[in-house]
């Protein structure tokens, strides 16, 4: 999934899918002297039975100079268990979060203002031999938190 965002950016779809519902949402925290930022996306409200659904999520590769992290990529490509959606039968839905720590303040420019809630996403369905992929480009929905953290920021800048 990063060589696609590197070498075909525009292979991501801007708009919600079709045959389910998909939400990006982007949060940032201060917890044990560190600033976080915090990611999730949610798969739910099925129109159609997916099997096996397998969630995938990365920044911008640029991000790597604002986070404080060895990979910005996450999955839940290697969990134990297959977890399937159907229409309004349980689970409703499935989401994926991942938390990364943000470098000193000092240390990041100010392009963060524009790129932080900017998500690359991989959903993938079915079965083995006629899997769905399904890949968009969203811009997370920031918290008002994370509104009023980016607001200080820039302040301080």
């Amino acid at each position: 999934m990063n060589e696609r965002v590197t070498k075909r950016p525009e292979s991501f779809q801007g708009h919600s899918p079709d045959k389910y519902s998909l939400t990006a949402t982007v949060d940032v925290s201060h917890v044990s002297g560190v600033d976080r930022i915090s990611y999730e996306i949610l798969v739910n409200g099925a129109r159609v039975p997916m099997v096996n659904v397998i969630q995938s999520i990365t920044l911008r590769p640029e991000m790597m100079n604002r986070i404080d992290a060895g990979e910005l990529f996450h999955s839940n490509v290697s969990n134990t268990y297959e977890i399937s959606l159907e229409p309004d039968k349980e689970p409703l839905g499935l989401s994926l979060g991942r938390n990364y720590i943000l470098k000193p303040k000092a240390e990041i420019d100010s392009n963060i203002l524009q790129r932080y809630a900017d998500m690359y996403i991989k959903i993938s369905y079915g079965p083995n031999d006629q899997r769905t992929e399904d890949y968009f480009y969203f811009q997370a929905e920031p918290s008002p938190r994370t509104n009023e953290y980016m607001k200080s920021w820039e302040i301080e800048k």
